[in-house]
């Protein structure tokens, strides 16, 4: 029986947040987005993500630690119906893909005075057998948070403009002296200000209040390659909401789900 504590490579009374540091590594090095077309890379990062979902949860982890599996109860690790590809990208998405998308969490941290990338949308697409397995163009309508038309995304009042943050200079970023039982050290973080944008608004906009995005619906075109499952997924690239402040867009995940 497979450990969901050897999986992600962990001891058994690893806090919550090295759970969290080990799945993140390797989810990272098994996404599909990395590993296009690989079935054994998909399996890896189901099955590390399905022991995460499972240990990330006191509960959960509770049961596991006196039961095993059992306990769990029905399904694959207590999850209804067994844990599939399609919850493995929903936890992905849902812990790690809302911040800045997959290109910054493969590629590194964003600068802290750049806008924030808006999150990622995830929708279900149903598709009939005969669907999925010829291929077909659907087209989708999505509920995302677009600029707003008032400020045109700046989220500052008509005539006015966003201003340099004065606590950190416009730097986006604060220094703080800290103590530990080494002595003391400087840590460098976001600004609790302007939250590491650098700007401030003084007269926010009376549409958005300041946001510079208005929820609004738009149409997607989804083009579903033939043979696909419901354990595949398809990324639109910057289809889904607006950043705050005018930041680009996130991604819409569709996550397709075969009707049989």
């Amino acid at each position: 029986m497979t450990d969901y504590y050897a999986q992600l490579g962990v001891a058994k009374d690893a806090s919550a947040e090295d759970i969290k540091k080990a799945y993140r590594k390797l989810a990272l090095k098994y996404h599909p987005d990395r590993n296009e077309g690989s079935k054994d890379a998909e399996e890896q990062f189901k099955q590390v993500t399905e022991a995460y979902e499972v240990l990330r949860d006191p509960e959960k982890r509770s049961r596991y630690d006196r039961f095993g599996k059992e306990g769990l109860g029905p399904g694959r690790g207590g999850f209804s119906g067994g844990f599939d590809f399609a919850d493995a990208v929903e936890v992905f998405m849902r812990d790690f893909g809302g911040f800045g998308g997959l290109e910054d969490l493969f590629g590194g941290r964003r600068r802290s005075n750049r806008p924030a990338q808006g999150k990622s949308i995830r929708v279900k697409l149903p598709l009939t057998l005969k669907e999925a397995r010829d291929g077909v163009v659907k087209t989708l309508r999505v509920s995302v948070l677009d600029l707003c038309r008032s400020c045109d995304g700046s989220g500052a009042a008509d005539g006015t403009a966003p201003v340099p943050c004065q606590p950190c200079g416009g730097s986006g970023e604060e220094r703080r002296v800290e103590r530990s039982v080494f002595g003391q050290f400087v840590s460098v973080g976001p600004c609790s200000r302007c939250h590491g944008e650098g700007r401030v608004i003084a007269d926010p906009c009376g549409s958005c209040h300041g946001d510079g995005r208005a929820r609004t619906e738009r149409e997607v075109r989804v083009e579903v390659p033939a043979g696909v499952s419901s354990e595949n997924y398809i990324t639109l690239r910057r289809e889904g909401n607006v950043g705050p402040k005018g930041g680009p867009r996130g991604d819409i995940i569709v996550l397709l789900d075969v009707q049989e």
